[in-house]
């Protein structure tokens, strides 16, 4: 079978992932037939790495477009990727100008009344240390009595109280609070703190970038990061099916792999986040 060539997007997306797979018909198949006619527009969120952004290029990239690029060889019809910022990307799906929100959505149950959610990975709260730190943070556990730097206000902050009020009330961490996040991570770099808590994907990427911190198999707060769709489209559920079959034959983890993202918030099934299946609420 041909490979599927597609040339329609509004950018270019570069990417470093073996060849994309051939379009399979069953999900081809599965696709409303306005879809099936007229392709897919997507809206992608164009400031937020490493899921969705443009780079100095101004090409659209991220662990998120390649999964959309890939869903496209596999469902055989043209994706327009359009970049966007955040908070045009739900009135687009309303009124129909794009088809599938792909911003890195987070689930409510105010969003749901209008949009259904297909999970693309579980995104939560992680710890990072330098990469010749005895430390492994396993478990919650695993991160009582060390000091912690994190930025002031962040949700975060909020996330370390509670394990001091809990799992480590008998040990609790020393928290440092810093105005940003980069003062945070410098903190850690100079042996001020033992150790940042921020994202768990913002982390895992910085990591991969610098090279001298490593990040916690420890998750804190799981939650899902979501592309967007509109509520009762039956296009959510081929989306769905479609990160299904990228599970099945190991292309989703290398996507993440690739981003240096295989970490416990990979999903191991596809899940289609709707009002009467509400994740996370």
């Amino acid at each position: 079978m041909l490979k599927s060539i597609l040339t329609t997007c509004v950018m270019t997306v570069a990417m470093s992932l073996p060849a994309l797979a051939d379009v399979i018909p069953a999900l081809h198949d599965a696709l409303p037939p306005q879809y099936k006619e007229k392709g897919i527009k997507a809206a992608v969120f164009n400031d937020w790495a490493p899921d969705e952004f443009l780079d100095a290029d101004g090409q659209l990239k991220g662990w998120s477009v390649d999964i959309g690029k890939e869903m496209e060889a596999r469902l055989g019809v043209p994706f327009t990727f359009e970049g966007t910022s955040f908070d045009a990307v739900i009135p687009g799906l309303q009124s129909k100008r794009f088809d599938a929100g792909f911003a890195s959505f987070g689930t409510t149950a105010e969003r749901l009344k209008t949009l259904d959610f297909v999970s693309q990975r579980r995104i939560g709260t992680s710890f990072a240390y330098p990469a010749t730190s005895k430390l492994d943070i396993k478990t919650e556990k695993d991160a009582c009595g060390i000091t912690v730097a994190v930025l002031n206000g962040a949700w975060d902050l909020g996330l370390v109280e509670k394990l001091n009020a809990n799992e480590c009330k008998d040990n609790p961490l020393t928290i440092q609070t810093h105005g940003t996040q980069a003062q945070a991570e410098l903190a850690v770099r100079s042996a001020r703190a033992e150790a940042t808590v921020a994202g768990s994907v913002k982390l895992a990427y910085m990591a991969k970038q610098t090279g001298d911190l490593k990040v916690s198999q420890l998750v804190l707060s799981a939650v899902n990061s979501c592309i967007g769709v509109r509520k009762g489209d039956p296009l959510g559920k081929v989306l769905t099916d479609t990160i299904q079959s990228m599970i099945d034959d190991g292309t989703y983890t290398k996507i993440m792999e690739k981003w240096g993202l295989n970490d416990s918030g990979v999903l191991s099934k596809a899940l289609l986040i709707t009002e009467g299946n509400p994740a996370d609420l």
